[in-house]
Parts: C-alpha cells; sequence; structure tokens
C-alpha cells in the first residue's frame, strides 16, 4: 500500500531548483563545479575595472604601486650616487624639488614630434647673458681674463657674482655660446693681433683672431656640449700697446651669453 493510501505525504524538494543543479552538474561536473575562482586565463583585456574591485583590494594596489615608485626611484638614485631619494627628485636646473600640483590643471598628455622627441616647449629654461659696465684694461702680450658685473638675464643661477669671470652649466647638454668685445680706438692701429676666446674649463674651444683697425669689434660663437658643472669663461689679448681697454659699450660689450639648446 502507498503512502498516500495511507494517508501519509512523503516531502518532495521544489523542481525548479533540482532542474538548475542537474544542468550545473552536466555541464560542467562536479570537479568543475567546485572551482568557482576566476583565473588569469579567464580575464580579458579591458574587462576588469578598478571600481570593480573592492576598498581592501584598490588600497593594496595603490601600496604597491607606491613602492614600486619609491623603489624605482632608489635604484636610479642609488645608481646616481646620491645619498637620499629626495636629492633624486630635485629639478637639477633650479634646485627646487620636483612635487605633484596640488591643483593640476586639466589638459593633454604632450605628444611628441616626428622625431620622438619633445617640442622645444618641454625643454629646459637654461641661459644667461652678462656683461661689463666698465672698461677694462688688457696688457700687451698676456691672454686676460674679462670679468662682469651686470646680469641681462639668468633663468637659471648660471652666473654667481663671486666668480664675476664665468657662467657655469647647471645642467648637461649642448649650448650656444656667444662673447664680444669692443676694442679701445686706435688712430692709427698698431700692431698685428686682436684675439677672443673662449674657454671650457680653462681650455680654448673657439677663438677670432684678425689684424686690427681703428675700432675693432669681435664676436665669438660656437656649440659646444658642456657637463653640468662646467665653466664658461672669455680671454682677451692685443699687441698695440702696453695696455689697451676692452671698452665698455652699453650692453652690448664686453658681454658674455650661453644657453641650452638640446640634450648631448
Amino acid at each position: 500500500m502507498s503512502s498516500q493510501q495511507n494517508g501519509q505525504r512523503r516531502w518532495r524538494p521544489p523542481a525548479m531548483p533540482v532542474a538548475l543543479l542537474a544542468l550545473f552538474l552536466s555541464l560542467f561536473g562536479t570537479a568543475t563545479a567546485a572551482k568557482v575562482l576566476i583565473t588569469s586565463k579567464d580575464i580579458k583585456n579591458g574587462t576588469i575595472r578598478l571600481v570593480d574591485l573592492n576598498k581592501l583590494t584598490r588600497k593594496q594596489l595603490t601600496a604597491h604601486a607606491r613602492r614600486a615608485n619609491h623603489a624605482d626611484s632608489a635604484e636610479s638614485a642609488d645608481s646616481a650616487g646620491f645619498a637620499d631619494v629626495a636629492d633624486w627628485l630635485t629639478d637639477r636646473a633650479t634646485g627646487n624639488s620636483v612635487q605633484a600640483s596640488s591643483s593640476p590643471s586639466a589638459g593633454d598628455l604632450l605628444p611628441l614630434g616626428a622625431d620622438a622627441r619633445l617640442p622645444m616647449s618641454a625643454m629646459p629654461d637654461v641661459a644667461a647673458r652678462i656683461y661689463n659696465s666698465t672698461d677694462e684694461p688688457v696688457p700687451i702680450g698676456s691672454v686676460k681674463q674679462l670679468t662682469f658685473d651686470r646680469v641681462s638675464f639668468d633663468t637659471a643661477h648660471l652666473f654667481d657674482q663671486t666668480h664675476p669671470n664665468r657662467l657655469k652649466a647647471p645642467v648637461s647638454g649642448v649650448y650656444m655660446i656667444n662673447a664680444n668685445v669692443s676694442w679701445q680706438i686706435a688712430t692709427p692701429p698698431n700692431g698685428l693681433n686682436r684675439a677672443v676666446y673662449v674657454y671650457v674649463n680653462d681650455h680654448a674651444v673657439s677663438v677670432d683672431q684678425r689684424p686690427p683697425a681703428e675700432e675693432t669689434r669681435q664676436a665669438v660663437t660656437t656649440l659646444y656640449r658642456l657637463n653640468a658643472g662646467d665653466e664658461v669663461e672669455v680671454g682677451v689679448a692685443q699687441d698695440e700697446a702696453g695696455s689697451l681697454n676692452a671698452n665698455a659699450v652699453g650692453d652690448y660689450a664686453p658681454s658674455l651669453a650661453m644657453a641650452w639648446i638640446a640634450p648631448g
């Protein structure tokens, strides 16, 4: 006699959940069904966003990224000989710390040019021009270093008034260097030569030498690769007389200028 016939009813599980469970097991099997974790093989590029991660995971990723950045900076600092990462994260031209802006302006990333270089607007602003406001006597037969007491402009502290005879390169690269000299008027001119030298670390890298005229004015311009800390000076020489002035002519002469134009 059946249970129904005995007046008793057996409990039967709901049909829909049983059907779903059966379908899942038939598709994946019991072993596969236990595998509920997503692996890297299951993830396609671009399908997981930062907002999809929970708060703890985002915090861990942020901390990992910061440690990686600090480690990379420390490795670079160590290879460059800096004792502290803070010294490495410094603008080598101005000496100021490099920090992210607290109020950044919206904008696009700066595109590279066709030659894969940054545009000139992104290049270092390193340039200076100095001149002398007084005549400077130049003895005969020897090279005299000129001194300077006025600054036309100086964007990156190339000039130090305690060393008035030079400009110093704050960063390495290719520089345009120019010097101008205006000699004392000689009527009639005597001697055979007037010379203007550009020196880098006491080594002549460019010179203009010519016979004198009643008004002898000379300019020397050259391109030269400088290392950070290299010193640029101007030397002059004459064989006119016992002493001949390098005349001060406004801010035109004597003058020395240099500007960073490219990495090198």
